[in-house]
C-alpha cells in the first residue's frame, strides 16, 4: 500500500505522483463580476489559467452591435462635411460626392471596419504589453496568452457604457456625434467647445475609460507580474493609442 492516500494504482506502480489538473480559468461571468468585486484576485487567478477567447468575442458582439446602432442614425453630412470643408485638396463638388457615398455605404463600412479592428487592436495592445513584460516582469516573463488575457478582460469593463451609448441611438438624436460623444459618462456628453479637438478630448474622459484604465494598471501588476513602473508604461500606452489618434484626427 502507498503512504499516498489519492495515489492511483499506476503513480503506485511508477512511484511517481498522479499530476493534478491545471486550474481552469474563471467563466466570463465570474470575469465581468470580478472586474467589480476583486479585480486583483481576479487577475492573480488569471495569471495561473488565462482566458481571453470568450472576452473578446463578447466586447466584438457588443462593439458591433453600437456600431449598427449608431451608423444608421448618424447624420453623415453633418459628421464628415466639416473636416472635408477643411480640406483645401477637395472642391465642393468632391465633398458632396464623397458624402453621398459615404451615406449609402457608411453602415457596412463602419461594420466592416469595426470586425477589423477590435481583434487587430487587441493583438497590437497584447503585443506592446507582452513586449513590456519582457523587461519589467517580477519573476518569470509574461507569456503572450497572459498578455492577451490582460487585454480582453479589462475590456470587459467598458460594456456597461457601449450599451448605454447604444440605448442613447435610439432615445435621442444622433446627429453628427460620435459614439463617445452620446455616453452621460463622458464629459463630452455635457460640453460642447468649438474646437473640434478639444471636443475629442473631452469624449475620452469618462467613468468607464478611467475604470478601464485602473483595471489595466492592476491586470499589469497581478496578471503579468510587472513592475510598477511597467504597469504604469502600459496604461499610458493604452491611453495615448486609444485616443491620441481620434484626437488629432478631429476635424
Amino acid at each position: 500500500m502507498s503512504d499516498q492516500p489519492n495515489a492511483t494504482p499506476e503513480a503506485e506502480l511508477y512511484g511517481g505522483v498522479p499530476k493534478q489538473a491545471p486550474p481552469a480559468p474563471p467563466g466570463l461571468v465570474d470575469q465581468f463580476a470580478g472586474l467589480f468585486t476583486e479585480p486583483s484576485a481576479l487577475f492573480q487567478r488569471l495569471n495561473a489559467a488565462p482566458s481571453w477567447v470568450p472576452a473578446l468575442l463578447t466586447t466584438l458582439i457588443v462593439s458591433l452591435v453600437l456600431v449598427a446602432a449608431w451608423a444608421w442614425h448618424v447624420d453623415v453630412d453633418a459628421m464628415m462635411r466639416p473636416g472635408m470643408e477643411a480640406n483645401p485638396r477637395m472642391t465642393p463638388e468632391q465633398v458632396d460626392q464623397a458624402i453621398g457615398f459615404m451615406t449609402r455605404f457608411f453602415p457596412y463600412i463602419a461594420l466592416v471596419q469595426t470586425a477589423l479592428m477590435v481583434p487587430l487592436g487587441t493583438l497590437l495592445f497584447a503585443f506592446l504589453l507582452w513586449l513590456v513584460g519582457k523587461f519589467s516582469a517580477v519573476g518569470d516573463k509574461p507569456s503572450f496568452v497572459q498578455a492577451l488575457s490582460a487585454t480582453t478582460v479589462p475590456g470587459l469593463a467598458g460594456l456597461p457604457n457601449s450599451l448605454i451609448i447604444t440605448l442613447m441611438c435610439f432615445v435621442r438624436p444622433v446627429g453628427g456625434s460620435t459614439p463617445e460623444k452620446l455616453s452621460p459618462a463622458s464629459l463630452a456628453f455635457y460640453l460642447h467647445p468649438e474646437n473640434p479637438k478639444v471636443h475629442a478630448l473631452l469624449g475620452a474622459v469618462d467613468l468607464f475609460g478611467i475604470f478601464s484604465y485602473v483595471l489595466v494598471y492592476l491586470a499589469a501588476r497581478h496578471l503579468l507580474r510587472l513592475k510598477a513602473g511597467g504597469a504604469i508604461l502600459c496604461v499610458v500606452l493604452v491611453v495615448l493609442l486609444l485616443n491620441l489618434p481620434r484626437v488629432l484626427g478631429a476635424r
